[in-house]
């Protein structure tokens, strides 16, 4: 190979490079949360009726307590759960669901009867339709500083109530769902 040959396949080489580098560079970018996050407010894609979704979460516990246990079982085969103390579990996300939906955390208490589930911020869950799916009704919460908390959706059935909490200020998004009986008193 001639020296002119050889510097034409190094800028050829050189060029193909760029290209690659300036690619990823941009693919970054868009990765990096520049871009704002919508609620979504279309229903997911119709799932089996068993499957782990966000909307089942929420529905399975307002059935009573074999749909709590429900709630829980499909909670145990998505995450793994850890062990805690007296018939406590925890499992870390982030775990997707069949919906696409993403949990950043599960805590069962099966003595309590209480699930805490969080929800991550991508893909953000519109709170209006998560409502939707169990009647929930919204008020403001504020904490003892007159601080905004964001809203707090309630449904109860079968003894069971079902809350989720929105992100402060937007009100936007889904961050947490709590489930636990309605009475105070322990299973």
């Amino acid at each position: 190979m001639n020296f002119m040959a050889f510097m034409c396949a190094s800028l050829a080489s050189m060029r193909l490079a760029c290209v690659f580098a300036l690619t990823a560079a941009v693919a970054g970018l868009t990765s990096c949360g520049t871009v704002a996050t919508r609620a979504s407010t279309q229903p997911p894609p119709a799932g089996p009726a068993d499957a782990t979704t966000l909307e089942n979460l929420l529905r399975w516990p307002l059935e009573g307590e074999g749909g709590q246990r429900r709630a829980e079982a499909a909670l145990h085969r998505v995450f793994v759960m850890k062990p805690l103390q007296a018939r406590q579990f925890s499992g870390d996300g982030p775990v997707k669901l069949a919906d696409g939906n993403v949990l950043s955390f599960a805590w069962i208490g099966e003595l309590s009867g209480q699930i805490d589930i969080g929800v991550a911020a991508e893909p953000c869950v519109s709170p209006e339709l998560a409502a939707g799916w169990i009647g929930a009704r919204a008020e403001a919460t504020q904490d003892a500083h007159g601080t905004d908390r964001g809203s707090t959706y309630k449904a109860q059935s079968a003894g069971i109530r079902v809350e989720f909490t929105t992100t402060p200020s937007t009100y936007r998004c889904i961050d947490s769902i709590n489930i636990y009986p309605a009475a105070t008193s322990a299973r």
